[in-house]
């Protein structure tokens, strides 16, 4: 095969981006079968015959190609650079115009400045954390006295109008039995005034649903999540609203004389909820109208929205609903004022795919990773292999500048999926998957429940009310135990990791960080598995032997 087309390079995020003021990070992706690459980098301004060279290193691989990547310094911050690229019998030297034998400096690529605005700043409380997300109304009901009309027992199904009661007061009482797992980050879905149960149709944006307790009780969970060294992270829906939103309802009785037409789709006037002649949540909603997010007043509106809730509750970050199809100049813009005044504050974008457009440094911090969801339940219905598995992962990492990988946020289920344990079928399978996520690079999230083995169809079955009979289960007790190992291991939390070879339905891998390393293998077999390695066992179930670190059936466990 012609080595002129097994190459990618631009640079741009995420083949270049700087990491400090004079530092930047090259990376290359090519075709496998290379024996080594060599950058060879100077100052932009320099016209001498003298150039740097170092070996770029082997970031990651896939099914067809490897990811190299390396960090050249220029004091003066312009970058020129090519790559030197051996093979078995053949050497050739990839540029901006393409391969040459003998590239001139007029054929490098250029990076011509690192501005400081370019650089990516990440919150450095938030890497590797664990996230558990709690839709209030579905976890416990700690004041019956602010509850809606109808509540239904918890051991009853839910419908499309269901009520269980749950508030502010509820998780505030259950803080203790959080923090437990290991939890750094209390993910709360929407607390705005709404008409519906879901509350991802907000009607008011500047009230705290009272059903759920209000400001007041908001106010105190903050607090006492703090006071317990767990973050809170609110759930920003700007994408669309309630049609009761005074401005929508304006627009209806206004039409286009209303100050609000252009904050909205409209299609043509009159405005007819009967006809829906506007755009809406997934053009097929029209109780949740679409805001027109590329103007500048309704970007100003939800910007200061998010600005006045951070400040006056100390809010920790912001997951925002349906981030891939709002304006990115919304993003960029709401990124800079917030990033102002609260510098740590932490922005997830809700995005199923490939995310690369968000992630350059001047959105979103971090992106929910359903692709890591998709491909770990094709490998548990045995649709593709342990090593399919792990190439299929590199494959969406290699979208992302590396620094972010201990920010993706994995998940195995939320309020828009079908529950892990409903999917699988298998409670030994799930909560070994669970335990998976836990050991993982990213930030896991746990969805209320999941920990506990809660069933659930789709929406609105997989938002069933937490069973608080089931806390103090042998698998709980294994959620628990493994987060707050997570918690207090830095190599759980911010290693790197390093994939091993397995033939059987395993999972195996290292979690590398400085000079520290830790082995995990997930075991889905009904028979021990032996990995021929050395350490020592330190959680699990599992012990080790002269030759082998032994692994039981259907158990995790993970050696030093």
């Amino acid at each position: 095969m012609s080595k002129k087309n097994t190459v990618l390079h631009l640079p741009e995020v995420p083949f270049a981006y700087p990491i400090s003021h004079n530092q930047l990070n090259i990376r290359v992706k090519i075709q496998k079968g290379v024996k080594k690459i060599i950058l060879y980098y100077k100052n932009l301004y320099d016209h001498t015959d003298k150039i740097n060279c170092q070996e770029m290193k082997l970031l990651l691989t896939d099914h067809s190609f490897n990811l190299y990547e390396t960090t050249i310094q220029v004091k003066e911050r312009h970058f020129k650079y090519y790559f030197e690229v051996y093979w078995r019998n053949k050497k050739l030297c990839y540029t901006s115009d393409g391969w040459m034998k003998n590239p001139l400096p007029q054929n490098y690529f250029y990076y011509s400045i690192i501005n400081d605005s370019d650089i990516l700043h990440l919150p450095k409380w938030a890497e590797g954390d664990l996230i558990y997300q709690i839709w209030v109304d579905r976890f416990f009901d700690g004041n019956p006295t602010n509850n809606p009309e109808n509540v239904k027992p918890p051991y009853q199904k839910p419908d499309r109008s269901t009520y269980y009661g749950g508030d502010f007061s509820g998780i505030v009482a259950k803080l203790p039995y959080i923090a437990s797992l290991g939890t750094g980050i209390i993910y709360l879905c929407p607390v705005f005034k709404s008409p519906s149960y879901h509350k991802y149709d907000i009607s008011d944006y500047e009230t705290i649903e009272a059903i759920y307790g209000g400001e007041k009780g908001l106010r105190e969970l903050v607090e006492k999540a703090h006071n317990l060294g767990i973050k809170v992270v609110l759930d920003a829906v700007f994408n669309h609203c309630s049609i009761q939103h005074p401005y929508f309802q304006d627009v209806i009785k206004n039409g286009e004389n209303s100050p609000y037409a252009k904050w909205f789709c409209i299609e043509s006037f009159p405005v007819d909820p009967q006809i829906g002649n506007y755009d809406t949540f997934a053009s097929l909603v029209p109780e949740m109208p679409k805001w027109n997010t590329s103007n500048p007043e309704v970007i100003e509106y939800l910007t200061n929205i998010c600005l006045h809730w951070t400040k006056k509750l100390q809010i920790d970050g912001w997951r925002f609903d349906v981030a891939d199809e709002v304006s990115t100049h919304l993003w960029r813009h709401l990124r800079q004022k917030i990033k102002q005044v609260f510098p740590d504050v932490l922005m997830i974008g809700e995005i199923w795919n490939q995310a690369v457009k968000w992630m350059k440094g001047d959105q979103m911090d971090t992106i929910t990773n359903y692709k890591y969801r998709f491909w770990l339940f094709e490998f548990l219905t045995r649709k593709i292999k342990a090593n399919d598995f792990w190439n299929q992962l590199n494959t969406n990492k290699m979208l992302y500048q590396t620094p972010v990988f201990n920010y993706l946020v994995n998940l195995i289920g939320s309020h828009d999926t079908i529950r892990s344990l409903t999917f699988l079928q298998d409670s030994k399978t799930h909560f070994l998957t669970l335990g998976f996520m836990l050991a993982s690079e990213g930030m896991p999230l746990i969805y209320y429940g999941d920990e506990i083995g809660l069933e659930g169809d789709v929406d609105p079955d997989n938002r069933r009310a937490f069973d608080w009979s089931k806390i103090n289960s042998e698998d709980n007790y294994f959620i628990q135990s493994l987060g707050m190992l997570r918690k207090t291991n830095e190599v759980l939390r911010k290693g790197k990791t390093a994939p091993l070879k397995t033939k059987e339905k395993v999972l195996a891998f290292k979690r590398i960080y400085q000079n520290q390393v830790l082995t995990v293998v997930v075991n889905y077999t009904d028979k021990p598995y032996y990995l021929k390695s050395k350490g020592k066992h330190i959680f699990g179930k599992g012990f080790v032997t002269n030759k082998s670190l032994v692994t039981l059936p259907e158990s995790l466990a993970i050696f030093s």
